[in-house]
């Protein structure tokens, strides 16, 4: 029986993130992300680069959770230490490739509606709300919502929502869930 996956290429030529007895190897997308944030959101303001190479982890992260959902009946994971570094993990992500997608002008005419729904399920599934860079990024993930939504009752709700459930892992796994449910099909 094989423990670790092997890393392989995506099309694009650039590492997946390798998956280690069916979890995915949350240090190196945290390392990954990272690295891109830093070097294209903090300090270039290169969003195009920035979106195209943030894009791939989107598409691993959500497959593989699909993947893992799937197999297992639909069930959410419990509430352990790695799927809150995982939902924490993906709640950036989705943040940081919404953010990217809006700055790039050119891509914002396309997609607006993908930008309100990468920062809807940033919020949702952000967990810890109340520990400081957590709530932090909540008020920038609001921030930028308001701006790309620009209706005070979506708003609302959203902050709404968002409150509601804490910021428990559970409930952002399910948030989590749901999003990825509609996003891949099939």
């Amino acid at each position: 029986m094989t423990f670790r996956k092997q890393m392989t290429t995506s099309e694009s030529g650039k590492m997946k993130i390798q998956v280690i007895r069916d979890h995915l190897d949350i240090v190196k997308l945290q390392e990954k992300m990272s690295d891109i944030v830093f070097d294209y959101l903090d300090t270039s303001n290169n969003y195009q680069k920035a979106m195209r190479e943030l894009d791939p982890l989107y598409t691993q992260v959500t497959t593989f959770y699909k993947a893992y959902i799937t197999e297992r009946a639909g069930e959410i994971p419990s509430s352990n230490t790695y799927w809150h570094l995982f939902i924490d993990c993906c709640a950036k992500l989705c943040y940081f490739l919404a953010s990217s997608i809006y700055y790039s002008s050119n891509e914002l005419q396309k997609t607006p509606e993908k930008v309100e729904q990468l920062l809807t399920v940033a919020a949702l599934s952000l967990p810890s709300i109340e520990q400081e860079e957590n709530e932090q990024l909540l008020l920038e993930i609001f921030s930028l919502y308001s701006e790309v939504v620009e209706d005070e009752e979506k708003i609302t709700s959203l902050r709404h929502a968002v409150l509601e459930q804490k910021g428990a892992v559970k409930q952002c796994l399910q948030q989590f869930k749901l999003f990825v449910d509609n996003e891949i099909t099939g």
